[in-house]
């Protein structure tokens, strides 16, 4: 079960990201009770369980106080998972200012799972200044809007300070805190309906919203207070609840289960994709639209169905590069995450790489050197290099971002990929790796010490966090269909 520490960590931020890209109460701080959240008096306060299909794994307390300047909220939300056969608990903590329109004006966001980390945003015109805390010290950088955007736990004061009816549909800028995503949210109010709640039947405005491909309802009462939210193609409910019942204990054999959830299991199971130089797949309930399905090694080849063939590089046929590759520059690049610059990352490089010029010897040693580097844990968290380097522990999204930093500081242009893995043959999981510009866009993986990945890697996005929330949108639908192999 060694291998599969990867993908349960992308899983495991995947399930805190779903949840808080839904416009439901974003945050948890696991060392945090929930008596603890500011003295300050408030004029709603709301508890929810989060329910993935119909099991319970967590709450969310949501505390929203008026000013004649706007909004403070404040949310803490807390999910207990099964991770590698380990009972984790994944918190976060928001605390938010908005503007009379309740738009966001400032925000802080603290995640713990076993760790801590603290990120800062603040609103300047039409730039947010994003500044990631790292061992204590601030990292900042400066990301564009088009807009100044809204925040998702405002939602219902936009419909009713619009005064959304039935049949009317707007759309608005909106950004997600957690991964830092900035898109526009579609929202479409419909008639009141029945829905049904832990059994028994309330009636509720039904709202839809869309952001980022993923669509969730949401039922309000007359009062514009959430009966239920819920995102149907990925079995997540939030549910309104007391104190009471939200805080119930979930006891470990209760626990959900990641590893069946976030998996695509085949009809009919392939060889293991390691002894593969050519793999074809249909892919079945997807969306294309917003994914990024090709690149030097993967092809899609039809779109009725969704056809995608991956071909084995042969390293052998990639041009002699010297260090350091003054190409893509993009990807040779600093940001809050990928420290690339920092003297222990550069240090770090440097200590793995000796005197290495050969870009491709270089690579692998790079590859070689962060799978043995980091001992294998499953971790929910917004991973920086430089956390990653001084703990030495994590999953494929710790493996990817260091392996990211190390080689760019090496001068290797590198970017991140996120998507699906296929393991042993029989399913696929989610993941992330990396690829690196050695003349074409070369796949790696750090956290199997694969240079290069194997074609079971399916990839769906390239970026980090922001755009592994895109990749949501499959979750729960996605049926994936050998097709052809080549061994």
């Amino acid at each position: 079960m060694k291998k599969i520490f990867g993908y349960v960590i992308v899983a495991a931020v995947f399930v805190v990201t779903i949840f808080l890209i839904l416009q439901i109460r974003k945050s948890e701080r696991q060392d945090a009770a929930p008596q603890v959240i500011s003295a300050t008096a408030s004029d709603y306060e709301e508890w929810a369980g989060i329910f993935i299909h119909g099991e319970r794994i967590g709450y969310s307390l949501t505390k929203i106080s008026r000013a004649d300047t706007g909004l403070t909220v404040e949310n803490i939300t807390r999910m207990t998972l099964i991770m590698m056969n380990q009972t984790r608990t994944l918190t976060t903590h928001v605390f938010a200012h908005t503007d009379k329109d309740y738009t966001l004006k400032d925000y802080s966001l603290e995640l713990r799972n076993g760790g801590h980390q603290r990120v800062e945003g603040k609103i300047l015109g039409k730039q947010l200044q994003l500044t990631s805390y790292i061992q204590g010290n601030p990292y900042t950088q400066t990301i564009e809007l088009t807009e100044k955007p809204y925040f998702p736990d405002a939602i219902e004061q936009v419909i009713k300070s619009k005064n959304l009816r039935a049949g009317d549909e707007v759309t608005i800028p909106y950004f997600d805190p957690t991964t830092q995503s900035s898109a526009t949210a579609r929202i479409k109010m419909l008639s009141a309906e029945q829905v049904e709640v832990m059994g028994e039947t309330a009636t509720g405005t039904r709202v839809e919203i869309s952001f980022m491909g993923i669509s969730s309802i949401l039922w309000l009462d007359e009062d514009y207070k959430l009966i239920k939210e819920s995102s149907p193609a990925m079995g997540l409910e939030i549910i309104p609840l007391s104190k009471e019942q939200a805080l119930a204990e979930i006891t470990p054999d209760k626990a959900f289960d990641l590893i069946t959830f976030f998996s695509v299991k085949l009809e009919e199971p392939t060889p293991n994709p390691k002894t593969l130089s050519y793999l074809k797949v249909e892919m079945h309930d997807i969306d294309h639209e917003g994914l990024d399905l090709e690149d030097d090694y993967q092809k899609m080849t039809s779109l009725t169905p969704l056809t995608i063939e991956s071909t084995l590089p042969d390293l052998a046929n990639l041009p002699a590069l010297s260090l350091p590759i003054d190409e893509q520059e993009e990807f040779l690049e600093s940001s809050a995450y990928i420290q690339c610059t920092d003297r222990r990352i550069v240090g770090k490089a440097r200590e793995l790489l000796g005197n290495e010029n050969n870009a491709i010897s270089a690579v692998a040693k790079l590859v070689s050197g962060v799978y043995n580097l980091l001992e294998k844990n499953p971790t929910a968290s917004l991973p920086s290099a430089l956390d990653v380097l001084q703990m030495k522990k994590g999953d494929c999204n710790e493996h990817s971002i260091l392996f990211t930093a190390l080689a760019r500081a090496a001068g290797i242009p590198t970017k991140i990929y996120v998507g699906l893995v296929n393991l042993d043959g029989y399913a696929y999981y989610y993941h992330a790796w990396c690829a690196v510009w050695l003349g074409k866009w070369v796949p790696v993986d750090p956290t199997f010490n694969q240079f290069p990945a194997d074609v079971g890697h399916l990839k769906l996005k390239e970026g980090g966090i922001a755009e592994q929330a895109v990749v949501l949108k499959v979750v729960g639908k996605l049926k994936i269909m050998t097709k052809e192999y080549t061994e």
